[in-house]
């Protein structure tokens, strides 16, 4: 929902996008990020085991050797944190706001604008894990099918149910996948 405020002389409207950071359907937005993530999580332990085995990155199969379930999750806890509030607090949210200033209210300039995090800004802020990888289209594929995707859930999460949402389906995928990676 985008309103449009007029007041203390100020000729440009201000451009509300209805995000917003507590949950936007309380309880409800919370257990479904819950589920969602913990689904996602297991999915990309269970692609990561049997599709991609072959091509995971040295650096994760190391975090995985030298350090246990619990200790990886607490590892990502901050980055998960950083990361929503980077790509999506600041980065979606900017995007979306240009496109809905340029082009007015349209389903679609959210969805791009998660697109463009998930797809394009993710990647171009974490260019240094990418340039450990071996360039190769199944690299793309996991690329995109696993850390892509991922971006592009959690923009939804944020977009429909509020950032603490998207942080809290972000955080219980690591609750999935951490404990999944080390028995797979």
């Amino acid at each position: 929902m985008v309103k449009v405020f007029r007041g203390l002389g100020m000729h440009q409207p201000i451009i509300s996008l209805g995000f917003t950071i507590l949950p936007r359907n309380g309880v409800y937005s919370i257990a479904l990020a819950v589920a969602v993530g913990l689904a996602y999580g297991a999915y990309m332990a269970l692609a990561d085991s049997f599709v991609f085995h072959n091509i995971i990155p040295p650096s994760q199969t190391a975090l995985i050797a030298n350090y246990s379930a619990l200790g990886r999750i607490a590892y990502f806890l901050l980055p998960v944190i950083y990361e929503e509030i980077t790509f999506r607090l600041i980065l979606l949210t900017a995007i979306a706001w240009i496109l809905v200033s340029l082009a007015g209210l349209r389903v679609w300039c959210f969805w791009a604008a998660i697109f463009l995090v998930a797809l394009a800004a993710y990647p171009a802020l974490h260019i240094t894990y990418l340039e450990t990888l071996q360039p190769s289209t199944l690299v793309v594929l996991r690329e995109i099918l696993l850390h892509g995707a991922a971006g592009t859930l959690w923009g939804y999460l944020y977009w429909r149910h509020g950032l603490l949402a998207a942080m809290v389906g972000h955080l219980s995928a690591h609750l999935s996948l951490e404990p999944l990676l080390s028995v797979l």
